[in-house]
């Protein structure tokens, strides 16, 4: 733990340092062993040098205005030219992939819905009707439904 006078010591000098940045007489770092106080006369340095000397004249001053105002108008046109992900994503008529994708996703989700409706429990009797392969014919129906309804609405 330091010491306060040694605390005050650092202030000074510190103190010292920035009146002679502020006056324009010092340019580097003093050569202190101290890293703390070296470290803080740098961020003194770099906040002199981010902040400009003299006031902007007002022909900078409108000149920055109009540039950032262009930009500005320019972003919000890129941004309404562009549309967003969801609304390209699920455009059929520019994308008719989608439209396929989602076809073979409604295909495989009946396909797993159904399959226990078609498959007979192994310790079940088997009856005498035909229903267990209506199921099967159901699916393979719905999925050539589906993809002739893409086929149709597809882009020519």
């Amino acid at each position: 733990m330091h010491q306060p006078n040694e605390t005050t010591e650092k202030d000074k000098e510190l103190a010292d340092f920035v009146d002679r940045v502020l006056e324009g007489k010092h340019d580097h770092t003093a050569s202190t062993p101290d890293d703390e106080l070296l470290s803080l006369e740098k961020t003194i340095l770099r906040l002199s040098d981010a902040f400009p000397p003299e006031p902007l004249d007002d022909a900078k001053v409108k000149q920055m205005l109009v540039r950032l105002k262009a930009r500005t108008r320019r972003e919000e046109e890129e941004r309404e030219a562009k549309p967003s992900i969801w609304k390209r994503l699920f455009d059929f008529q520019s994308n008719p992939q989608v439209g396929l994708l989602i076809a073979v996703v409604a295909v495989v989700v009946l396909v797993i819905v159904s399959l226990p409706a078609v498959q007979q429990p192994s310790g079940a009797p088997i009856s005498g009707t035909a229903s267990s392969g209506t199921s099967l014919l159901t699916v393979v129906g719905l999925a050539g439904v589906l993809l002739v309804l893409y086929w149709i609405s597809r882009r020519k």
